[in-house]
């Protein structure tokens, strides 16, 4: 077996233990446990978004928060609006993110490095203000009553707490075993060796800027479908949802987690997630260990926790052969 390979299958193997610790934890969690999972799950189908478009396509978003809000207001106004099922609106809201990726990203491509995280974060902030200042939406005061997906056709009731974090897990899965199939397929490689040295795929005769906007629209889709779910979990959408903070929380995670490595994208929303939540019941300046944490991992881990479970899967194959 390969080192690609076998990478590719510890990483199914990581996303798998998650998966399992999800269902578990969801099972004896109680009702503000299975709250917090949720939010995790939501958060991680956001983070895998940027890994991909970070780890595959080589491409910082400081915006991307905005297809968040896009798929949050976009669910809103399906539902309240046209009354279309909130399962509806998520399949229409994953269409909409992904062509309006696309079509954004033929013209964003263009640049790159500060370029394009300057652009995207324009573009993230342009959004924020509209619905910060969009009175039928609820301006900043946010908008409420969505409700969450009607499946008691199939004696599911997604009001429960339990079921509906199910509900959350099986898009998840969705999510990673489709963006692992694009990692692993030609699109994926392409991505790489654009990545890598796009100057040399130009010259190859390979269409870089297809390639990018394909990754962004895919990524933007992803992006767009956890804020349907966001919007499903709390029943309400604000603004804030897409400011541009947002965007680098979801940053923080994938640099956490491992870039490029998806279930390491999962493993770094957890644990931001859990450590931002606990530090901020303890001291008050739980920012200030939150970002004197980050740069440590920076400094000394770069590869994230991703590149921990690397170097214990060497060590151990060294020790065994």
């Amino acid at each position: 077996m390969s080192a690609v390979q076998y990478d590719k299958q510890l990483r199914s193997y990581l996303f798998l233990a998650l998966c399992c610790s999800a269902i578990l934890i969801n099972i004896f969690g109680d009702y503000f446990t299975q709250f917090l999972l949720a939010e995790i799950i939501i958060l991680s189908l956001f983070a895998m978004s940027l890994d991909f478009l970070a780890g595959r396509g080589g491409m910082i978003s400081l915006g991307h928060a905005m297809f968040l809000g896009i798929g949050a207001y976009t669910t809103t106004i399906l539902y309240i609006y046209l009354s279309i099922d909130p399962f509806l609106c998520s399949l229409i809201t994953i269409i909409i993110g992904l062509i309006l990726g696309y079509l954004i990203a033929l013209i964003i491509t263009k640049t790159h490095g500060i370029f394009f995280i300057m652009i995207t974060l324009a573009l993230g902030e342009m959004f924020h203000s509209w619905a910060f200042t969009n009175d039928s939406l609820g301006g900043s005061d946010g908008i409420s009553g969505i409700a969450r997906p009607d499946l008691l056709f199939m004696g599911l009731d997604l009001n429960e707490p339990l079921l509906f974090t199910y509900y959350l897990i099986v898009w998840l899965i969705l999510s990673y075993l489709f963006l692992s199939a694009i990692t692993d397929s030609p699109l994926g490689r392409n991505l790489d060796a654009i990545r890598q040295n796009s100057n040399r795929v130009l010259s190859l005769g390979g269409s870089v800027k297809f390639y990018k906007s394909a990754s962004f629209g895919i990524s933007s889709a992803i992006a767009c479908l956890a804020g349907s779910l966001y919007a499903q979990l709390n029943g309400f959408v604000s603004p804030e949802l897409s400011h541009w903070t947002v965007s680098g929380e979801g940053l923080i995670m994938i640099i956490v987690g491992g870039i490029g490595s998806l279930s390491g994208a999962i493993l770094g929303a957890a644990v931001v997630h859990v450590l931002q939540h606990e530090l901020s019941k303890l001291v008050d300046w739980w920012m200030l260990l939150m970002g004197g944490g980050f740069i440590l991992i920076v400094l000394f881990m770069k590869d994230g926790l991703w590149g921990i479970i690397l170097k214990f899967k060497n060590y151990i194959m060294e020790k065994i052969c």
